[in-house]
C-alpha cells in the first residue's frame, strides 16, 4: 500500500474510535434527575469535554452529548415520542 493510503485508513480508524468514546456517557457521581436532550442526527457536535459527569455540573444541569463531546445541558423532564417509557421496553411486530 501507498503511504498515502495508510495514511487515510489510520486516520478513519481514529475517528471510528472518537466516535464510540463519544456515545458512551461520562461515569462519575450521583445522576442528576431528568434527562438529556436528544441530539439531532445531523448536526455535528463540538469534540470538547466540558463535563465529567453531572455533579461536574452547575446545579441543575446534566452532562450531556453533544454528538462527539460531553457539555453541561439543562435536563428534559418529558419523555421523548422516539422512546421507550420506562417498564415498556421494546415491541417487537
Amino acid at each position: 500500500m501507498k503511504t498515502g493510503t495508510i495514511f487515510v485508513l489510520v486516520a478513519f480508524i481514529i475517528m471510528g474510535l472518537e466516535g464510540a468514546c463519544a456515545q458512551r456517557p461520562p461515569i462519575k457521581g450521583q445522576q442528576r434527575p431528568g434527562f438529556c436532550p436528544e441530539v439531532p442526527k445531523d448536526s455535528p457536535g463540538i469534540c470538547l469535554h466540558g463535563c465529567s459527569g453531572d455533579d461536574s455540573c452547575p446545579k441543575g444541569m446534566k452532562c450531556c452529548s453533544n454528538g462527539c463531546g460531553y457539555i453541561c445541558k439543562k435536563p428534559v423532564f418529558k419523555v421523548s415520542t422516539n422512546q421507550p417509557r420506562a417498564g415498556q421496553g421494546c415491541q417487537q411486530h
